[in-house]
């Protein structure tokens, strides 16, 4: 009877254990996201990231790809589309000749809503013949813009120079200074908005990108990829403290309170630094973790999660994944609109994703805008970006693959120079080539995931065979035959 009595006491015990697990194991588990899609925007977008003016107008800056900011309200009609052309000799470059274009990536709002400042990854035209690239560290590559856009009637009012490959941007809460990392450049250029001109450059280390500032306009914090570490600026001496390392890739940064939190891109996580004791706390979040928002009016962070597709919805409360949101491939920018109701997602392969409060109205838009143009954007396929890489894309190496298997219908016939995962990568070589006097283009190979920087061959084999040789001989790079399949797009 004893013995009897035991084993209940066990199969009881072993039950409440379960039970508890599970209840553990539950809590754990992020709930039921109380957002769902409710628009998808497609056309000529390669959106890298996206912005509200603070007026519930969202710019997507879509880079070299598109040359292109375009903007749209809260209600997802596209409003205009700005081109990244100028002519720098009109806002004072004089040395600079004729017209040249940029490659919008980051932008941010003045506080009242009327500018937005856009960066430009390099820019192309006269005078440009060494742009930097993500895997372009020194002094000597090509300076480039920031873009001062009216939010009004969509012009272009400024440029001012700054460093090589401008990607992130921010402004200080006095309104005061605009603060752009300079990736390939490895320093901050800080600009006076009252001259809108440089006044300083800051080194901080290879391939800086977010940056967040304090509410009292006192101190930037800069995050360094290239270095693992965050780097505070005194805005008023220009010195540079480290105040975190050893974090890998940090990428994107905002502040709260006396909290900064900071996008582990190599690291699937982010993080929490206390400002008063430098203590750091970590949370999983999801693969590659890149551009972040603070909702001050839902008290959470969202993050998305660049290798997931996904989008993490972290309660700052408990500083714990709240629920978890599913997005087109590579979602790589987010901001919301001002009520926090709406989340805007920019997605790298060609797309813009809004997802909404279930049951809540649509926002607003408070700027009053021009009348609206009738758009010639059509819905086209998304481009086939691929961007596979966690940090720092590299190019990758010429190489001769094995052929694949004969598709059923064959198109164009090339001669692959480069064959790349990112796309930018596959620009910058036909921008060299270009040069050059090679007649190149963008070829997508769907099927492979690949980008390849190409020459149209002509002729039968025998004679592709005589061009490819002599364009070997004018460029130094082994090439290789490859006939594109008709579903393959062309970039």
């Amino acid at each position: 009877m004893l013995i009897f009595h035991k084993k209940i006491y066990w199969i009881k015990t072993g039950f409440l254990l379960y039970i508890l697990l599970c209840s553990i194991f539950a809590f754990a588990q992020p709930t039921k996201p109380d957002y769902k899609l409710v628009k998808t925007i497609t056309g000529k977008l390669s959106p890298k990231s996206i912005s509200n003016n603070g007026r519930n107008l969202f710019f997507a800056q879509n880079m070299m790809y598109n040359h292109t900011v375009t903007v749209y309200d809260s209600a997802f009609n596209l409003v205009s589309t700005i081109d990244d052309n100028v002519k720098p000799a009109e806002f004072g470059y004089k040395k600079i000749e004729g017209t040249v274009n940029g490659a919008p990536v980051e932008s941010v709002a003045t506080k009242d809503g009327k500018y937005m400042w856009v960066s430009n990854y390099n820019m192309s035209g006269s005078g440009f013949s060494n742009p930097g690239c993500d895997t372009c560290y020194g002094s000597s590559y090509d300076e480039s813009f920031v873009y001062k856009i009216n939010t009004r009637n969509y012009k272009i009012e400024n440029i001012v120079k700054v460093g090589s490959v401008p990607k992130f941007l921010n402004i200080t809460p006095d309104q005061k200074k605009l603060i752009v990392s300079n990736w390939s450049g490895g320093n901050v250029s800080i600009v006076d908005l009252e001259t809108e001109k440089e006044v300083k450059r800051v080194y901080v280390g290879p391939a800086p990108r977010g940056i967040a500032c304090d509410t009292a306009s006192m101190y930037a914090y800069v995050a360094v990829m290239g270095c693992n570490k965050i780097v505070k600026i005194d805005l008023n001496t220009y010195e540079t403290t480290t105040i975190a390392s050893g974090i890998r890739n940090p990428r994107h940064l905002c502040i709260a309170k006396n909290y900064l939190y900071a996008s582990l891109n190599g690291e699937q996580s982010v993080c929490r630094i206390n400002l008063l004791d430098m203590s750091m706390k970590k949370i999983v979040i999801g693969k590659a973790p890149r551009s972040m928002v603070l909702s001050p009016v839902k008290n959470r962070l969202f993050v998305d999660c660049y290798e997931d597709a996904q989008i993490a919805i972290v309660d700052l409360a408990d500083f714990k994944v709240e629920a978890i949101l599913k997005t087109n491939t590579y979602p790589i920018g987010i901001c919301l609109s001002n009520d926090s109701k709406q989340i805007w997602v920019s997605c790298y392969t060609g797309s813009i994703q809004v997802f909404a409060e279930e049951n809540g109205e649509k926002a607003e838009s408070l700027a009053i805008a021009p009348e609206k143009k009738k758009s010639d954007v059509g819905i086209l396929p998304p481009l086939n970006i691929i961007a596979t890489q966690s940090y720092a894309p590299k190019m990758d190496s010429v190489v001769v693959v094995q052929k694949a298997a004969e598709p059923k219908e064959k198109g164009q016939s090339y001669i692959v120079l480069g064959s790349f995962s990112v796309k930018e990568n596959a620009l910058m070589l036909k921008s060299k080539l270009v040069k050059k006097g090679i007649d190149v283009e963008i070829v997508n190979n769907i099927e492979k995931g690949y980008v390849y920087c190409a020459c149209k061959a002509k002729g039968d084999k025998e004679e592709s065979e005589k061009l490819k040789s002599h364009i070997e001989s004018l460029t130094g790079i082994k090439g290789w035959l490859y006939q594109l399949p008709i579903s393959d797009i062309r970039g």
